[in-house]
């Protein structure tokens, strides 16, 4: 187990997707229903789909997102240009490469682009062990000055 680090967070833009599955609201629903158990992450709501108007007809689209206890996955729609961005954020790991298939086969993406970061880099995941660390540190330190 690592001692530092809050989780990854896997963002897609996808292109050329598939505009009548972008602009099924009951296909981001269901994708939202089923992902976290295919992540083995833990659903904590319903999932809640929005369709929105944007600027221009061409922006208008469907937001959706549901909240697990790992954190959150949200996608985001634009049927009339073929795009969508997801986010998909948990404090534990997850397989990065299944959860862009299933979102790919779901939303037949024809090209990607992924973005893959680790957040809270010093989050400590281990109370305890940080704190063995960090007096070790204080003592090595105190001996130094001494």
């Amino acid at each position: 187990m690592e001692l530092f680090g809050f989780g990854p967070h896997l963002m897609i833009d996808g292109y050329h997707a598939n505009p009548e599955k972008l602009a099924d609201a009951e296909l981001i629903r269901q994708v939202l229903e089923e992902l976290p158990a295919e992540m083995d992450m833990t659903k904590v709501m319903t999932p809640h789909v929005q369709a929105y108007e944007g600027s221009t007809s061409d922006d208008a689209g469907f937001t959706g997102v549901v909240i697990i206890a790992e954190s959150h996955i949200a996608i985001h729609t634009f049927p009339k240009r073929g795009f969508l961005s997801v986010d998909v954020f948990s404090c534990k790991e997850f397989d990065v490469q299944k959860a862009l298939n299933y979102l790919i086969e779901h939303f037949e993406m024809g090209r990607y682009d992924t973005h893959f970061i680790n957040r809270g880099k010093e989050f400590p995941k281990d109370l305890a062990e940080v704190e063995r660390i960090v007096s070790g540190e204080r003592e090595y330190l105190e001996a130094r000055i001494a």
